[in-house]
């Protein structure tokens, strides 16, 4: 309504300033015309009637055309006037209107009178030797445009007030339509995807209030297909075995399925802070890291449920929370507990007897005693093979300790260059035997946090590995180059290289690429079985690189300190 009074108000205003200024123009230009036409006219019969006085025919002249009248000489000298006594009125020479008339031209101009002190609008033209001049006072002429402005604005006014009638009648109908909008957008904010505009015509709010309509209806869709799918989601969630458990960024259940109530053994309160749901240190240590790395996390929690101990695994969510699993793998690690415990137990017990068999061998290879050559050669076996039993039941027994955390490692800042020197010095004869170059390369002085005797073993099994399967290469290197996260050693060979299939298993235990020549040449398949779990106790990681003819290179990763 306002914008409607303000184009009204600006369009007529306009409309009455032009008009008025327009015909303002035209009055005067007419009576301009008029005046010069009379004062023509009495110019002739001043030149040519010699009946009457110069004040005669002026006083006549005034009467009829309703003017100021004057008579002029050629030199200035006022002849007849008719407002003004001629005697007492100064030189007109100086006069404008006079001034051109006397150059045989027509003049005129508009000023205010010295003799009577009005305005008036000056004609002149030349008669012969004299000029005369019509004055038509420009008051007359004020008089005629105030009541032509009146006029104009009660025609102004009487327009304005009906176009605001019809702006009030078109801005309540285009008003009324908007409210419907609004009351629409408003049931749509508030939930009610059924609503819709009732818009017939065809100008451009019910174009819009169309698109508003087909926006409601796609939503609408949407939002059943997405009630549909997440109806299906949590049928298929609570179906689960394993919990899981929705948090907001801020540590506050926002869902969780029925197998997180047997976990918890009570219901789940949505919206409480989780802490009060599961206390345990490392399920909320593994949410935690979620929320502030992004990434996920994985952590095992032993006791969280009774004696029952679960894999977590946190997945942040896009909005900022995180979503964790609980897999029980109680069973799982009851099972690889027994499996430990019986290799552990078997090794330890086949120590003692393949000690004694091997020393008995070895007694009777050294023996005086009469042995053929096919006797001899059963003994060289039976010693051979007892040993290399001897071995794995090391190995065994090493891996079960390593995998069952029984080992405690003493964890203490080491230098980089010791750990390589003590490395290169423990196994330098070997290399020599094999007639390899055992070479380690300068690093900085870093610091690492490990226990200097389990990462001998690391050291020693993968420089073993690499002599016992690379010598032929010639040259092993060991060295150390800095990473983001630590440390990574490296122990590199220029052997025959490793297939890429075999890439992915490779520290899995007893798994051999070459199983014949493995054999032979006494490996127990156990050594990077070992490294790995090692590494992995100290926070590290493992991984290795090789190409076929080209050699192979392993590397571990220490923390820094």
């Amino acid at each position: 309504m306002a914008a409607f009074v303000a184009v009204i108000a600006a369009a007529t205003l306009t409309l009455d300033i032009s008009i008025r200024h327009t015909w303002e123009n035209s009055l005067r230009s007419d009576i301009e015309r008029l005046l010069v036409q009379n004062a023509q006219g009495f110019a002739l019969r001043v030149e040519n009637d010699h009946q009457h006085t110069l004040q005669q025919m002026a006083e006549e002249e005034a009467r009829i055309t309703e003017t100021r009248t004057t008579i002029i000489a050629r030199d200035g000298v006022v002849l007849a006037d008719t407002e003004a006594d001629p005697k007492t009125m100064e030189n007109h020479a100086g006069r404008p209107e006079v001034a051109a008339a006397l150059a045989g031209k027509t003049g005129s101009a508009t000023r205010l009178s010295r003799t009577v002190g009005i305005e008036f609008l000056y004609v002149a033209v030349p008669s012969g030797d004299k000029v005369v001049r019509l004055a038509y006072p420009l008051s007359s002429i004020q008089g005629h445009i105030a009541g032509i402005r009146q006029t104009l604005l009660r025609a102004t006014a009487l327009a304005l007030l009906l176009a605001l009638l019809l702006a009030i009648v078109i801005a309540e109908i285009i008003a009324r339509r908007l409210r419907r909008i609004v009351d629409f957008a408003e049931k749509i904010a508030a939930g009610d995807l059924t609503a819709r505009i009732a818009e017939t015509s065809g100008d451009e709010i019910a174009q819009v209030a169309a698109a508003l309509d087909r926006t409601a209806r796609r939503l609408e869709e949407n939002f059943a297909a997405v009630r549909e799918s997440r109806a299906e989601l949590e049928a298929l969630l609570n179906s689960m075995t394993d919990g899981v458990i929705a948090v907001s960024p801020d540590m506050k259940v926002r869902w969780a399925n029925r197998a997180i109530q047997s976990i918890v053994h009570r219901g789940v309160p949505i919206g409480a802070p989780v802490i009060e749901l599961l206390r345990h240190p490392d399920f909320l240590t593994a949410l935690s890291a979620a929320l502030k790395s992004k990434q996920r996390e994985h952590a095992i929690a032993a006791s969280l449920s009774g004696r029952k101990t679960f894999s977590v695994t946190a997945e942040p969510l896009p909005d900022g929370g995180v979503v964790t699993v609980l897999h029980d793998i109680s069973e799982v690690e009851r099972v690889e507990k027994t499996r430990r415990d019986f290799i552990a137990n078997v090794s330890h017990e086949l120590r003692t007897p393949l000690t004694s068999i091997r020393g008995y061998a070895e007694t009777l290879l050294e023996s005086d005693t009469a042995l053929n050559d096919s006797g001899r050669d059963f003994l060289e076996i039976i010693r051979r093979n007892a040993e290399r039993m001897g071995r794995l039941t090391e190995d065994l027994l090493v891996l079960a300790r390593v995998e069952s955390g029984e080992e405690k490692l003493d964890l203490r800042p080491q230098l980089a260059r010791h750990l390589l020197a003590e490395a290169a010095s423990s196994l330098q004869e070997s290399a020599r035997a094999a007639n390899v170059e055992l070479t380690v390369e300068d690093v900085p002085d870093w610091s690492v946090m490990a226990d200097g005797y389990a990462v001998h073993q690391v050291f020693a099994n993968l420089i073993s590995n690499a002599l016992r399967y690379a010598a032929s290469g010639k040259k092993i290197i060991i060295g150390a180059k800095e990473h983001e996260n630590g440390i990574e050693f490296f122990v590199r060979d220029y052997g025959p290289g490793i297939a890429s299939e075999h890439l992915p298993r490779i520290f899995e235990r007893f798994y051999r690429v070459d199983k014949a020549r493995s054999r032979e040449s006494g490996g127990t398949g156990l050594g990077l079985a070992i490294v790995k779990h090692i590494v992995l106790n100290h926070g590290g990681s493992v991984r290795v690189e090789s190409t076929v003819g080209h050699g192979t290179t392993f590397f571990f990763l220490l923390p820094k300190v």
